[in-house]
């Protein structure tokens, strides 16, 4: 009886929670439809899908032809046991919805149709799973529309004839064959179509558009009568390589123009091979053109311009503003940041192309003498090494590496004179990153702390400040150079996280090169700083957002993407704030999703915050200028912006104690007409809660969000067990 009843109780419950999960299951089917329809125009958003599978609609035949094919490859690969992510992006779907389209407007409708377009479908996500492996993991290349065509040309003779081709296009005016240039994306050569493709690219990318159009009306004024085959292939090559794969900018646009005559070439002498073989063109230029171009392009010993995506990519616009961010919030990207190989204060006494001896290939040198209020390097009269403050004061690591050479054996200089025979003297090099190596040099004798193969972390200390070498005072040279070779000639030098002492204050740089005079120093971790702006894993704060008009509110979560990057997730929207916290500050990275979450004020209020507990110290960082911009102005704004359009919005932030509470402050650099500064931020942290609110002001407009912890669930807080631990306790 009471089985019975607790099974009747499963049942119930069962029921009621079907329900929500088919829901959801088909709202996750939805979206992974329109995912595959969005791929075509290299785009994640789920309403450029939605836009394409509409364009789709209006031939309902075709639409029906794609939808079951995109349902067909996506069960195909999940009996297959193909990944997951694949799966839901779309990656493995894509190829057959074109081999739906393109195969339904071929044949009309019949059961041996169908067989052969089931057969096709599943034939194309083994060739997608299968070039994925080889060109995706094997040589970083895309697969594009490769599978499409191999299953299209080995399955199109099977097919009755009676359809139309599949890129049919019409010669007309240059908008008209515009437009069904771009209906023939989705095999439906027509104006109607093509305006609904338009909408969705223009969604998507107003650079990839206005990229499509350019190369288009080009090919179009070339030959109006090979524009429309030659056109299509043309725009797709100048989308990828312009705007997709290699950083928006007049680098890659010359690409995208080479490519799109490459690929103009290709046409022309496949065209009539194709003709005679009875079998349409199709994209087959586009699919052999990028993966050419991309591969010599990957054989590159540097990768200037054009600068490739080489981070987690987005938009075109997307990409070009976090590069931009990138570059200017950090410097030149080596990969490797390099801070100050001291501590405390220490005065440039010679920069890079110096006039004493940091000229010709060893030009990128610094050195550093330690100096006092007076600008005297040495106390008394001078005369003996220990007279001067920098003698054998700790010497460290700029960044994390491997000793790589070290000299120690080499006698200090009386003061004024050189040792000419051993010119670097005692001498430690790290190697930080392939063709990446610091060099220190003139240290101390006997006074090295690493032997060769050994790891260090950034701060660790190397030797002592000596004076050997052709030195005649002691100081410290630091120089970059390609290989581990004591003299190897320099490379370019920047200094990341540095702060500059002057009698107006402390400004602290995110990448400097010292020039003579400078005082400089690194970041003094504040530990209680620190603590203030750290999320725990799995930690969520209610934040509720107001601006005078209206109120709304939403969850954030802390975590840690799949990547290994910490992240502020909102639960109730798509948003994800991308953070690091380092012993030396906190820094977000990026703010992606929906521009409504208060993620979007916390990157501005918090862009950047050192944990440096020195009440003068200023800082400079770059927050994204496209956001300031009025809505009318943003879509001409994407347009231009990779022509050398100004990026980003300079904003100077201070932090100030007020009571218990810490009080960081920001202002743009850029002003309205009255002097108003066009930003205002204001973040307050209070100690054992965090963040307790941020306060930013565009243009007058106030925008506020007060944060509050969220207490975990009951059942979490039963399932929190305290172990026992050699170092104290842990919670599980």
């Amino acid at each position: 009886m009471a089985v019975s009843a607790a099974h009747a109780a499963l049942a119930a419950g069962w029921r009621v929670d079907a329900a929500p999960r088919a829901g959801a299951a088909a709202q996750r089917l939805a979206e992974t439809l329109c995912l595959t329809y969005a791929q075509l125009l290299f785009s994640r958003s789920p309403l450029v899908g939605a836009l394409l599978l509409l364009a789709t609609a209006t031939a309902p035949a075709a639409a029906l032809a794609g939808v079951s094919s995109v349902l067909l490859a996506l069960a195909t690969a999940s009996a297959l046991g193909l990944p997951p992510e694949q799966r839901r992006s779309g990656q493995l779907s894509y190829n057959a919805l074109m081999v739906g389209l393109a195969l339904s407007a071929l044949a009309p409708p019949s059961p041996f149709a169908l067989g052969v377009l089931a057969v096709a479908v599943v034939a194309s996500v083994l060739v997608t799973a299968s070039l994925h492996l080889a060109l995706g993991v094997g040589h970083g290349l895309p697969v594009l529309t490769l599978p499409f065509l191999a299953v299209f040309y080995l399955t199109v003779g099977a097919l009755p004839p009676g359809g139309a081709a599949p890129l049919a296009l019409s010669n007309g005016g240059l908008l008209a064959s515009y437009l069904q240039a771009l209906g023939s994306i989705l095999c439906a050569p027509r104006v109607d179509a093509g305006l609904l493709v338009l909408a969705a690219l223009l969604l998507h990318s107003r650079i990839a558009a206005a990229l499509s159009l350019s190369v288009f009306a080009l090919a179009f004024a070339l030959s109006p009568a090979m524009a429309p085959s030659l056109g299509l292939n043309a725009m797709l090559v100048a989308m990828a390589l312009g705007a997709v794969w290699f950083i928006p900018g007049p680098a890659s646009y010359a690409v995208a123009l080479a490519g799109a005559l490459v690929s103009g070439a290709l046409g022309l002498g496949l065209a009539a091979r194709f003709e005679r073989l009875g079998l349409p063109i199709l994209i087959v230029p586009f699919n052999l053109t990028v993966p050419l171009v991309l591969y010599v392009m990957r054989q590159r010993v540097s990768d200037g311009g054009p600068h490739a995506v080489d981070f987690a990519p987005g938009t075109p616009e997307q990409n070009l503003a976090y590069f931009h961010s990138r570059r200017e919030r950090f410097g030149a990207v080596r990969g490797v940041r390099l801070t100050a190989p001291f501590r405390g204060r220490w005065t440039c006494t010679q920069g890079v192309s110096g006039g004493v001896t940091h000229e010709g290939v060893w030009r990128h040198a610094l050195d550093f003498e330690v100096l006092d209020a007076e600008g005297r390097a040495f106390s008394s009269l001078g005369i003996s090494l220990e007279d001067y403050s920098c003698y054998r004061l700790p010497v460290t690591a700029p960044a994390a590496g491997v000793v790589a050479r070290v000299i120690d054996g080499v006698p200090d200089n009386p003061v004024g004179e050189v040792n000419l025979d051993d010119n670097w003297g005692n001498v430690v090099i790290v190697y930080h990153a392939p063709g990446l190596y610091s060099c220190v040099a003139h240290l101390a004798p006997g006074s090295a702390r690493v032997r060769e193969g050994d790891p260090v972390a950034v701060g660790d200390v190397l030797a002592l400040c000596g004076n050997s070498g052709r030195s005649a005072t002691p100081h410290l040279h630091l120089q970059l150079q390609a290989s581990a070779d004591v003299g190897a000639a320099t490379i370019p030098i920047e200094l990341h996280d540095v702060v500059e002492v002057s009698a107006s204050g402390e400004l602290l740089y995110a990448a400097r090169v010292p020039s003579r005079g400078e005082v400089i120093r690194r970041v003094e971790a504040d530990d209680e700083r620190a603590r203030l702006l750290r999320f725990g894993y799995g930690e969520s704060r209610h934040a509720r957002y107001t601006d005078g008009r209206r109120e709304r509110s939403e969850e954030l979560t802390a975590g840690i993407d799949l990547l290994g990057r910490c992240v502020l997730r909102s639960e109730s929207t798509d948003a994800v704030l991308y953070y690091e916290h380092t012993a030396s500050g906190f820094t977000v990275h990026d703010v992606v999703g929906d521009a409504r979450s208060s993620l979007h004020l916390l990157r501005v209020a918090l862009s950047r915050v050192p944990f440096d507990a020195s009440s003068s110290l200023r800082w400079s960082d770059r927050l994204p200028l496209r956001p300031f911009l009025p809505v009318w102005l943003r879509a001409l704004y994407d347009v231009v912006s990779p022509l050398g359009a100004p990026s980003s919005l300079s904003m100077t932030y201070s932090a100030r104690r007020e009571g218990a509470s810490l009080l960081v402050e920001g202002r743009s650099d850029r002003s309205s007409r009255d002097g108003t500064p066009w930003v205002v931020s204001a973040a307050r942290l209070s100690p054992g809660v965090g963040l307790v609110s941020v306060d930013v002001r565009v243009r007058g407009r106030r925008q506020r969000v007060d944060l509050s912890p969220v207490a975990p669930p009951v059942e979490e807080r039963a399932r929190i067990t305290i172990l026992p631990t050699e170092r104290g306790t842990a919670h599980v």
